[in-house]
């Protein structure tokens, strides 16, 4: 009596789980990117066309191509599994990614691939035959109507062509046509941003991919803004063996950047939602952004820290990358050093974030008059006006209204900050509220006329012009705008001479 039976999968049961694995369109091309990659191409061609509502997405590469058997064991589900042993380039994983890719995306499959001095071979899957057989028949010739998109091989010493048609999962073809024409052709922008950060570093360096989607260069995004010289790259530090290397980089104050770098600084996700881990597997990112599984939270304060972690392609279970290579899980051994890594980063990257460019006076002297302070009222923070700031004492000794009154006014300015309106403002439109152009903030003369005052007292205590300014340039509001030390310089150009006191 056998100890056993076989119970293979059902064919069109599985078709239907692999669909669900949860890629996007975004993901899958990429994942057919990384085939053409693993074949030393050189050159990636993406056309999209909505074809009168019968549309179709082609991936085109000038790779080395594959003979028959290859592309045989291509199309095979699984036909090389996890554990073999890949070429130190070799970006795939599980043998699943170009079979799981498209079927996520399309129900008609169809692979040409042609090698140097060899003919072209052609393969295709059918989710129609294998639901209606429940074989997994795979067919030997293509779709009459897919001929003419796959004879640009001929021309062509070597290469493949990845075909989808029958786009079930990209757009709902049975929406109004016009509707859904510009639906399908809008994906594509979300497409370009995409590729153009998964594979930034196989498109720039010496090296160099070329990535087209229809007649539209792609151009690499780099999420370090390293061209920009006020990005700082931290020490790196490397693991088991050099596999494992990790840089963080801190990027530059929104000063220091210009309004382009700020623009693309943000990548597909935004400022916030960029910050942190940023994997690569064989320079191929899994993982953009985020802190893994860490308990850390994406801040507004903490945006512009970004870790570079370098993993080598045999790390793959250790890491526990996914199918759709878009999750890095690290490893327990190296969970420590990484969230170390990450508050490391996190300290500098507000350091940065929080400094206040711009401001007048010395450099390191500590502004101690400021016009709001914060305090804890248990895991609260409260703002409240400085009553001991010099430019408020001197405004309601002017006014002279009675300690009521000042409190009254005072409480009613610090319950009502904008707490939420400010950080949603700064989100979408990153420091809009801070260091604005002095045409925007230029000081009323009454503020300007009191700078001055306190000035005049400081000198009269015979302080020097630079000791005196700089005093009253720390008290806020007068180191907010060049107006006031235009001022205070004025001031001293018009003094006596001979009672001048100089530093």
């Amino acid at each position: 009596m056998a100890d056993y039976e076989e119970v293979p999968p059902n064919a069109d049961t599985m078709v239907a789980s692999i669909r669900a694995i949860g890629y996007n369109l975004p993901m899958a091309i990429a994942d057919i990117i990384d085939n053409s990659i693993s074949a030393k191409a050189k050159n990636i061609w993406i056309d999209f066309d909505w074809a009168s509502g019968d549309p179709y997405i082609r991936v085109k590469d000038d790779g080395r191509g594959m003979a028959e058997d290859e592309l045989r064991e291509a199309m095979r589900l699984c036909g090389k599994g996890p554990d073999e042993t890949r070429e130190p380039e070799d970006l795939g994983r599980f043998g699943l990614g170009l079979k799981t890719a498209s079927f996520s995306q399309c129900r008609l499959l169809t692979v040409s691939t042609k090698v140097k001095g060899g003919t072209t071979s052609t393969r295709c899957w059918d989710l129609d035959l294998i639901e209606k057989t429940k074989k997994w028949q795979l067919k030997l010739h293509p779709p009459e109507n897919a001929e003419s998109m796959l004879e640009d091989l001929d021309d062509m010493e070597n290469g493949t062509v990845v075909l989808w048609q029958q786009l079930d999962r990209v757009v709902d073809i049975h929406d109004d046509i016009q509707d859904a024409e510009t639906v399908f052709n809008n994906k594509f922008i979300d497409v370009a941003k995409h590729i153009e950060m998964v594979f930034h570093r196989y498109m720039s360096g010496p090296t160099k991919l070329n990535i087209s989607i229809g007649r539209t260069p792609l151009k690499p995004w780099d999420p370090y803004l390293t061209s920009n010289q006020f990005t700082q790259e931290l020490s790196t530090e490397k693991y088991e063996d050099g596999s494992v290397r990790i840089i963080p980089y801190i990027l530059p104050h929104v000063s220091k950047r210009t309004a382009i770098e700020t623009t693309t600084g943000a990548g597909p996700k935004g400022w916030n939602a960029q910050q942190g881990f940023y994997i690569y597997r064989n320079r191929r990112m899994i993982v953009s952004g985020g802190y893994l599984d860490f308990n850390l939270k994406p801040e507004e304060h903490y945006k512009l820290g970004r870790i570079m972690v370098d993993l080598k392609n045999d790390m793959d279970t250790d890491w526990r990358i996914d199918v759709r290579k878009a999750v890095a899980i690290p490893p327990d051994r190296l969970r420590a050093e990484l969230e170390k890594v990450a508050n490391a980063t996190r300290k500098e990257a507000v350091k940065i974030y929080r400094a206040r460019i711009g401001r007048i006076g010395k450099p390191g002297q500590k502004n101690v008059q400021e016009v709001w302070t914060k305090r804890r009222k248990g895991d609260k923070i409260v703002y409240e006006i400085n009553r001991d700031n010099e430019s408020m004492a001197r405004i309601l000794a002017e006014l002279d209204p009675p300690e009521q009154w000042i409190r009254k006014l005072f409480s009613t300015i610090e319950r009502t900050v904008p707490h939420r309106e400010i950080i949603i403002d700064s989100a979408n439109n990153e420091d809009c509220h801070v260091d604005l152009p002095p045409d925007i903030c230029r000081p009323d003369q009454g503020l300007i006329d009191i700078c001055v005052g306190i000035y005049r007292e400081r000198r009269k205590m015979g302080r020097s012009h630079d000791d005196a300014a700089g005093c009253v340039l720390f008290i806020e509001p007068f180191n907010t705008h060049p107006a006031f030390e235009a001022a205070l310089e004025k001031e001293s150009e018009e003094e006596d001479p001979r009672t001048r006191t100089t530093k």
